[in-house]
């Protein structure tokens, strides 16, 4: 409901006028309030977004690391992997990557698994942009650094 603003403040007035009037004569000067809008806007409804929870970081083990001037790799063993926990295993590692500009992150489920073909997922961090463009081409772009780039091939 939409209360005209005019119309609020000229009844607001009559009413101060009256009041005034009406107390002259009953014990002292006239009392006078400021006349008060009332409006009640609608009630907006909104529903917070519903937060994405990510999996529970796994417990991996780290094998095979190696660092060498700039760049690193490192494989981390999950058994029964999925795409899914593999991803949160390299994410969680990435976070710990301080000094080389690259790194490669694999996940396999058995520190026999050897290739490609038995990687679950394989994550590349970049320290900057510049790190990017030498050693991923460009592949991997970012407003922040540093960044991170997968790629799942879980084959089974």
């Amino acid at each position: 409901m939409r209360i005209d603003t005019r119309a609020t403040v000229a009844a607001g007035l009559l009413l101060v006028t009256l009041t005034a009037c009406g107390d002259e004569g009953h014990g002292g000067g006239a009392t006078t309030t400021a006349p008060t809008a009332v409006t009640t806007a609608p009630a907006a409804v909104t529903t917070a977004p519903t937060a994405v929870s990510k999996p529970a970081t796994p417990a991996y083990t780290v094998a095979n690391k190696i660092e060498k001037g700039e760049t690193g790799s490192v494989d981390l063993i999950l058994p029964n992997a999925t795409a899914e926990s593999a991803k949160a295993a390299i994410e969680d590692y990435a976070r710990t990557i301080d000094g080389p500009s690259n790194y490669g992150i694999n996940v396999i489920r058995d520190k026999a698994d050897d290739g490609l073909e038995d990687y679950v997922c394989h994550g590349e961090w970049v320290k900057d942009a510049p790190a990017a463009r030498v050693y991923t081409g460009g592949r991997i772009t970012s407003d922040t650094w540093p960044a991170l780039g997968m790629y799942c091939s879980d084959r089974g």
